[in-house]
């Protein structure tokens, strides 16, 4: 018996081995590109309103510009007289910016101006998304408004949507704003991952693309701007507590705004009063202090 357990081992290891390659293969750090296509679902162009050239009866400018690589970029800048502040948004996983016209009029009621660009691969937008990508494109975008735009980067409010919540966080951690507004964003992309795909569970954070995407994180260090944070009740995309947790997590001063009946993408659609009404609030807030 112990004859043939000793020629079973060079077997058995090598089965072991197979097992653990296998493994590593699969780890999200490694596998950019498989967990790069679960996590981004670009809409390119035409997929959308291109055409009316503006939102809300609000113009906007067509405006291309480069990133620090050198991919060209495509956005929106919808520029309103006397505006507080400026709206850096960064969007979802999904579409693209002609997709979101209820989310989009609702900022513009605000009064503010709005910035909102596609990430590399969405619309008009070249290049292939992948997480350091779509971070060194909100970057871009902050230092487009800043320099080519003469915008006060204390004027400057971040605001971002489901992944772009992420990518929000991610920026303030190398630029300053004034404040920063956080819709159905999830806690890290390693929860949030958990929670969709089961056999997540094997892999340690370490496994997991860098930057981590971890907003609990970058809320704890405390370097970040007053926050608002917005979220959906119903949220089956990202539940609700992530919203909770982001909240709880946030050290400088922040509120947070909850939707009963809402879901993951229609707080603009089902409570547009009373989201404008928060963010008008929020930027009250800003003003004075």
């Amino acid at each position: 018996m112990k004859k043939a357990l000793i020629k079973a081992l060079p077997k058995m290891a090598l089965g072991s081995a197979s097992l653990l390659a296998l493994y590593l293969a699969l780890a999200p750090r490694v596998a950019k590109r498989l967990y790069a296509n679960m996590l981004f679902h670009p809409h390119p162009y035409p997929q959308g309103d291109y055409e009316s050239g503006e939102i809300g009866g609000i113009k906007y400018e067509d405006v291309f510009f480069e990133t620090a690589d050198g991919t060209v970029l495509h956005a929106w800048y919808f520029e309103q007289k006397d505006a507080p502040f400026t709206i850096l948004m960064s969007h979802g996983n999904t579409g693209n910016i002609a997709g979101r016209p209820a989310l989009l009029e609702s900022i513009l009621k605000t009064g503010a101006s709005l910035f909102v660009y596609d990430y590399r691969g969405f619309g008009r937008s070249r290049g292939r998304p992948s997480v350091d990508g779509v971070i060194d494109d909100a970057c871009s975008a902050f230092d487009y408004l800043v320099d080519n735009r003469s915008v006060d980067s204390k004027n400057i409010v971040l605001y971002g949507e489901s992944l772009g919540a992420a990518i929000t966080c991610q920026l303030t951690l190398c630029r300053p704003a004034r404040g920063m507004i956080l819709q159905s964003g999830f806690a890290s992309i390693t929860k949030i991952s958990k929670h969709h795909i089961p056999f997540m569970h094997i892999y340690p954070s370490s496994l997991y693309p860098q930057p981590l995407l971890d907003s609990v994180a970058v809320l704890r260090q405390g370097a970040h701007p007053p926050i608002l944070i917005v979220h959906g009740h119903k949220d089956l995309v990202v539940p609700f507590s992530h919203g909770k947790e982001l909240f709880e997590n946030a050290v400088n001063k922040r509120f947070f705004v909850d939707f009963p009946e809402a879901e993951h993408s229609d707080i603009p659609l089902i409570a547009q009063e009373r989201f404008v009404a928060a963010m008008k609030t929020f930027f009250d807030e800003l003003q004075q202090h």
